[in-house]
């Protein structure tokens, strides 16, 4: 069911929304700025919008130090699972190691998610904890904006929303509405629990991305790893048991996997050499395995079902270590197999992070060109489409230098 809405219009903001649940103000979104609006602006009107813009900062500073600690509590109860493999730690180093050398890139994305007034935080869609959404607006909206959901990754235990602002940025940049969920990690939840929070975001989003200039017949889910395997459970168990998601997995226009392991008896063996112990692995899957891998789901789906899904389109790069690129291949082949549009591209020497996180620092980004023609090709005719020119878009240079992404490359975990 769709939250109450009232909108609110100043002469400076062109609009500030606040959000209502059980009679309680929620959230006030971050008001867009003059460039939205298109008019002029005075001397005093620019030193409010300044202040203002401090302001926030400072609020979403405090919002971000409550979730850390909320996040240094749960990692307490992470270390004790994890006391049962030593590998952990190695990889854990290697994680730091590999922030440390993007470390400025990672700053420059920072400052954007936390201070842009085009980034709307902490807006809840449900009654959980972490239950809470960013958005990403467009700089100069118009109506109907198409719309991306974008599930980050994580190994189901480090996701976080933020992790896709680089992502978000861009893509919102080219007229694109995006919309990046935050759900529960392990071991605040189990696979089940991560499930039920994303089923209640894509309701929340078709039911109010409208008030934001989206166009909810116009929505493209993006999964990258973990998000990846996340959403095709989704989309399965959605198709299977039609109690499970009061919105229909075909209202989707389409279903983009970046990396995903879908093929979780393989995984589970991988993910166990990497240091995520087998024991840890199976409780996180709730220790259903089975059901939980979207590869032997498939296999018992009627082709009957095909109709219900959106067109899928799975991408793996050839040199993942994490995730091997035939967990996509098998899944492509089940999906194939029972009648649904789906389809497959490689990317030839790319790691598990690279199409988004090296690449686009590095000023190379092959997998937005890609995501921007597969929305475009599917957007309603009515709707606005992303730049014409998106084939030929790259960033405006790298961000660090090529030695440091390199040397990152060869210490990433992942």
């Amino acid at each position: 069911m769709a939250m109450p809405r009232e909108w609110k219009k100043s002469s400076r903001d062109k609009f500030r929304l606040s959000i209502h649940r059980n009679g309680d103000v929620a959230v006030n979104a971050t008001p867009l700025t003059s460039d939205v609006d298109g008019g002029d602006v005075s001397d005093e009107e620019l030193s409010t919008s300044k202040l203002r813009k401090r302001q926030q900062c400072a609020i979403d500073l405090k919002d971000v130090s409550a979730e850390m600690w909320l996040i240094t509590k749960l990692a307490m109860q992470l270390l004790w699972a994890f006391r049962v493999s030593s590998k952990w730690i190695i990889m854990l180093l290697r994680l730091l190691m590999f922030v440390l050398f993007l470390l400025p890139a990672f700053l420059r994305v920072f400052y954007f998610w936390l201070c842009s007034p085009r980034v709307l935080k902490n807006i809840r869609y449900g009654p959980r904890g972490r239950n809470l959404l960013d958005i990403y607006l467009v700089p100069h909206p118009r109506k109907k904006q198409p719309v991306v959901v974008f599930l980050s990754g994580g190994a189901w235990i480090i996701g976080y929303k933020a992790w896709g602002a680089l992502m978000g940025r861009v893509l919102s940049a080219y007229g694109i509405l995006v919309v990046m969920p935050d759900y529960r990690n392990f071991p605040q939840g189990l696979l089940p629990d991560m499930m039920q929070d994303v089923n209640v975001a894509m309701q929340w989003v078709f039911d109010n991305v409208h008030t934001f200039g989206g166009d909810p017949n116009n929505v493209t889910w993006i999964g990258q790893s973990a998000g990846a395997h996340i959403g095709a459970c989704v989309l399965i168990e959605a198709v299977e048991n039609p109690s499970f998601a009061a919105w229909q997995p075909s209202r989707l226009r389409n279903f983009i996997g970046i990396s995903g392991p879908y093929n979780i008896h393989e995984s589970m063996e991988v993910f166990h050499a990497h240091g995520l112990d087998r024991q840890v692995f199976a409780a996180i899957m709730d220790h259903n395995v089975l059901k939980y891998s979207p590869t032997d789901r498939m296999t018992n789906l009627p082709k009957a079902t095909a109709a219900l899904f959106p067109s899928m389109h799975l991408f793996h790069g050839t040199a993942d270590r994490t995730v091997p690129w035939t967990s996509s291949q098998s899944f492509v082949d089940a999906l194939v197999g029972v009648g649904i549009d789906a389809h497959i591209k490689f990317y030839t020497g790319k790691t598990h992070t690279d199409p988004i996180i090296e690449d686009p620092i590095q000023g190379d980004d092959p997998l937005l060109s890609d995501i921007l023609a597969i929305i475009r090709r599917s957007s309603p005719a009515e709707s606005p489409q992303p730049r014409p020119d998106h084939l030929q878009f790259r960033p405006p240079g790298a961000m660090l230098p090529a030695m440091l992404v390199h040397a990152a490359r060869r210490v990433n975990p992942f």
